[in-house]
Order: structure tokens, then sequence, then C-alpha cells
């Protein structure tokens, strides 16, 4: 559905140029040719003569193209919706004139400002010339339709998106090909991003909403009786029983049930949603037993998150059966409620103290024995760059000056003469949902695993490795003062990275 649109190509412009002028004929030396009558723009194109016939009124930013015209010597100034552009006046002779449309954050358009005219004005000693030039805004897109549903005759509905620039129309179709009913009665925010309307007595079944602007298209589904949820992303997929886990998407409306790998339910009035329905929040109340999906059960259905939830196969240590802990200068423990960090997931493992002039190198340390995830798991010509470690982190405070040294498959940070060896060396801990270095919550935490092993396969990795150590210590190499430190850590994974949508 996309609207035909003049995209410019531009490169190899210096040789296109000399072509250009080439095929225009050179002009002439005497100043005053072309100056002595009124100048006149008779078409816009490319700078490629052997696209001579490629005209156009519209252009994106950023495109060079050539004015071909009369009289057009003696250049002084050049506008672009009513916006002064610079441009050299070598690129300029009586018969034509070079220029680039600019792309920079000052230049407004006329999409998001309908007072600017849309036209080029091009401005010589001897007269002005002005030619219809459209500058395309960005197009249209639309992610969501918020309103109370069931959607009825003479309800309010508002389209939630962005760059709603020059509408050309809005219609309501029930086959996104014929138009069932146009849309004329609406109101656009100020910033463009939202258009509310009135349902119509025609919008009464499920179809699709079309937007056409100026420069392209958009569309959304239209369900009257509410859309179907969408997940988009979770704060953990192993979150730490106690915690708040955090679900991202759309449509969460009238959310019933939340059920957790086909074996807990969380009710709907356990779930808290945001008004723009398109986040819910929920204390985990219980760790599964084995590995699945998590779903959501809303107004307009079910949906399932693609992720898996709680893959316990991938856990590599988790302090109460799989792998171990094997010396530190902390014992695992379960959190008691009362103190940091308040909850766990049964046993997890924790650092607090000083880190002084006498302890900046060696504070304390966890020492794990891990299980790893077998090649039924991860196969074993799983590249070692689709995988990464994840766990979750508790900070009570800031880590503004520690660091965590991971060593992965090397026994108690040492390689095979005995020396120090640290495969990832000052680490701070990073929420991988928010990106930020967050206190006073679980967190989780992912780190790419080609930080931790240089082998490239994970079977390469488990036929390679030292030993099945998987260690942190904690210090502060570069101590400038006393400084407090307090970590806990849980859930010790091994997971493959999520890949990124197109």
């Amino acid at each position: 559905m996309k609207k035909l649109i003049h995209i410019i190509v531009q490169k190899g412009w210096p040789g296109l140029l000399l072509a250009f002028f080439i095929a225009m004929g050179t002009a002439s030396c005497k100043d005053n040719e072309g100056n002595d009558g009124i100048p006149v723009i008779k078409y816009l194109r490319v700078t490629d003569p052997t696209l001579a016939d490629s005209t156009f009124t519209d252009v994106n930013p950023g495109t060079m193209i050539a004015v071909i015209g009369e009289n057009l010597g003696g250049v002084t100034e050049v506008y672009i919706n009513n916006q002064k552009i610079s441009f050299n006046s070598t690129y300029s002779t009586p018969t034509s004139l070079i220029i680039t449309v600019p792309y920079d954050e000052d230049f407004k358009l006329s999409g998001p400002n309908p007072e600017l005219p849309s036209e080029l004005r091009v401005v010589t000693n001897h007269g002005i010339a002005v030619y219809p030039l459209h500058v395309l805004s960005p197009g249209p897109g639309i992610t969501r339709i918020a309103a109370t549903y069931p959607l009825k005759p003479g309800s309010q509905a508002t389209l939630i998106g962005t760059n709603f620039y020059e509408i050309q129309r809005i219609y309501f179709t029930t086959d996104s090909i014929n138009v069932t009913q146009e849309i004329t009665d609406y109101q656009i925010s100020n910033d463009f991003k939202n258009l509310t309307f009135t349902v119509s007595d025609k919008m009464t079944t499920n179809g699709w909403i079309i937007m056409d602007c100026y420069t392209d298209d958009a569309c959304i589904e239209y369900t009257p009786e509410g859309p179907k949820p969408i997940i988009t992303g979770i704060s953990s997929i192993m979150p730490v029983v106690g915690s708040e886990v955090t679900i991202t998407g759309q449509n969460f409306i009238d959310v019933s049930n939340i059920n957790l790998n086909g074996e807990i339910d969380i009710p709907g009035e356990n779930v808290t949603v945001s008004e723009s329905f398109d986040e819910l929040t929920f204390i985990m109340p219980q760790a599964p037993s084995h590995s699945g999906h998590i779903s959501i059960t809303s107004m307009g259905g079910t949906a399932e998150m693609e992720d898996l939830f709680y893959p316990i196969e991938n856990m590599i240590v988790d302090y109460d059966g799989i792998g171990s802990f094997s010396w530190g200068t902390d014992a695992p423990f379960i959190a008691d409620g009362a103190n940091p960090p308040y909850v766990s997931t049964g046993n997890c493992i924790g650092a607090k103290g000083t880190i002084d002039s006498n302890s900046i190198y060696w504070w304390k340390q966890f020492i794990n024995t891990a299980k790893w995830p077998s090649t039924d798991v991860i196969p074993s010509y799983t590249q070692i760059s689709e995988l990464e470690l994840q766990f979750e982190c508790y900070l009570e405070l800031p880590m503004d000056g520690p660091v965590i040294q991971i060593s992965m498959g090397h026994p108690n940070g040492n390689d095979t003469g005995g020396n120090p060896y640290f495969t990832l060396e000052n680490y701070v801990p990073i929420n991988s949902f928010t990106e930020e270095s967050e206190t006073g919550k679980w967190m989780q935490c992912c780190i790419p695993l080609t930080k931790l092993v240089e082998e490239k396969t994970w079977g390469e990795f488990l036929n390679n490795k030292i030993s099945d150590e998987l260690n942190f210590y904690i210090n502060y190499p570069g101590l400038t003062k006393a400084t407090n430190i307090e970590i806990y850590v849980d859930n010790i994974r091994i997971i493959p990275i999520k890949q990124e949508e197109d």
C-alpha cells in the first residue's frame, strides 16, 4: 500500500556534476549573460544527465537536485520552505543551479510545520523564481489504539503512534482494500502522535484502520471487542521469588490471568497494569518446577511469550542443588525478609562489608562449581557469540568504584601455570531490562559469553575448559577511599542470546 515516492539516489556526485555541466553546455564567461530576463524555474531533476527525464516535485531531505530554468544567473539567495539554505555559486549557470536539500535538525519540514510554504525560491540580482518543492516528512507509524472496550458507535478511540503529518485521509476497512467508512471527524495532538476519532455505526466488526499521509501510509488492526495482547519483553526470564516482574507489550486490557509455565496462575486482581495498557507487573509467587512459557489472558484473548521462562535446564549454579558453592568469604543463605536482599529463590550468595587499602585486590569472592548445560540443551556447534551468562543480582549500594572480576572454566581464577586469570575484569552489574545499574531490587544481568570464553563453539569450551569453576571476585583496584559494598547473586545460567527482530 505504500505510496509511490521519488527516491533520489546520490552517489559519485562530483563526476555526475561534471557530466551535468558538459551536457548543459558551458555558460558564457560574460557576467551579464542570463541576467537580462525574469528568472524562471522549469523543472527539477537529478544531477545525473542520463536520468534527465526524472523530474519531480517531492524530495527527501539531504538530496542533491538540479534546478533547470532560464535567466538563473546572478543567484544571491536560495530558500526552501521559506528557510534560507547555503549553495555553491560554482554550480550555477544561467540555465541551471545545483543545490542540496538540508537534512539537519534545524531545517523545518512542512509536515510538522504546515504554515511553511512547500516551495523552492531562488533569488537573483534581477528577480525571483518560485517552484513547488515538497520536502518529505518521515512516514507515519501506528503502534496501538487507546480506548475503553468494547467499542460501540459513538465511542471515542485514539490512535497512538508517530509522524501523523499531512494526512490525506483515514478510513476503516473490513478487507484492507475497499473503504468501509471514511473517518473525517478527528483531532490530532500538537506533537502529531495522537489522533482521536469517534467510532461510527459501520465500525462494529473487525477490520483495519488505514492512515494515508503525504509521504506514506500506516495501518493497524481494529477489533471492537478488544485487541489480543502482545508481549514484547520481560524484566527477567528467571526472576527471584518474591521480586517484582515487569512485562511490556500492548493491549493489556482487563487482564484476567497470567499463567507461568502451565502450572502457576496469577489472577488479574494481583496484576498491576499501566494506564496505557502496555506494561504490567506482578510479584513472582514461586519458582516453576520446569521450563515453559508465560501466557497472558485479557479481554482480547490469550498471548504466549515466545521466549522460554525459567529454563531450568540452562541453570549452572542456583545454590539449591544445581551446581554448588565451593568456598568463599560468605556461605549461601536464604533471605529473611527483614534485611537485604529481602527475598530469594531458596539460597543465594552475597558479600557485604568495606573495601579498604588492605583489601583492594583480594576482598571477597564466590568460588562455584558449575553444572554446565549438556549438548542436548546447548548443541555443541552453537557459537559462543550466540550465548550469554545471565544471573540475578541485587545491589543494596551503588558500585561506584568497586568491580567484579569473573573467571569461567579456570581453577580459582588461575591459568595452568597458577597465575591469576580473569576472563572478564572490571565488571559492574547492569540491569539488562533498563540498561542501568540499579539498587534496592533484583535485576537480570547479561554478559556476552565472548567476554568470558575464548573458544568459538560451546562444544570446544566443554572440551577445553580447565575446570568446572565459575568464580566472582570483588575488589577495588583503583581505591581512592574506603568504600562500603553489598551485593547478592542468584540463578546463574547460560542462555542463547535473544535475536533482535528486523
